[in-house]
């Protein structure tokens, strides 16, 4: 099961966090996001654990605990292929099988006939 663990301090590291996880121990992974101009954790981190019921004791057990002087969130992680984080925007339909229609609002002549307009 995949936790997200948020509101670190950007000082916390791996030791620390393993640390507060070993009792839901085997830990499969943890990897800290970085930020990409100042190369420094973003202040949180996701948590691979082997076992789904570990990990939901772990949620419960983690979640508003403080560590570093910060309260943590921890939830499950989700997916951003399959749906998490922002909604998108739904794809734009092919323009090429979208029905057209032509509203013809010219004048009608006496005989029936439209007026054809010769341009300026």
């Amino acid at each position: 099961m995949k936790l997200y663990i948020g509101n670190l301090s950007y000082d916390t590291g791996e030791a620390e966090l393993r640390e507060a996880l070993t009792e839901f121990e085997p830990i499969m992974e943890i990897y800290f996001p970085m930020d990409r101009e100042s190369g420094r954790p973003r202040g949180f981190a996701f948590v691979t654990l082997a076992d789904r019921e570990k990990g939901e004791a772990a949620m419960e057990a983690l979640d508003g605990k403080e560590i570093a002087g910060r309260r943590l969130k921890v939830n499950e992680a989700e997916d951003r292929r399959q749906g998490g984080g922002a909604p998108r925007r739904s794809p734009m339909e092919d323009p090429m099988e979208l029905e057209t229609s032509r509203k013809d609002d010219r004048p009608t002549l006496k005989d029936g006939t439209k007026v054809r307009y010769k341009g300026i």
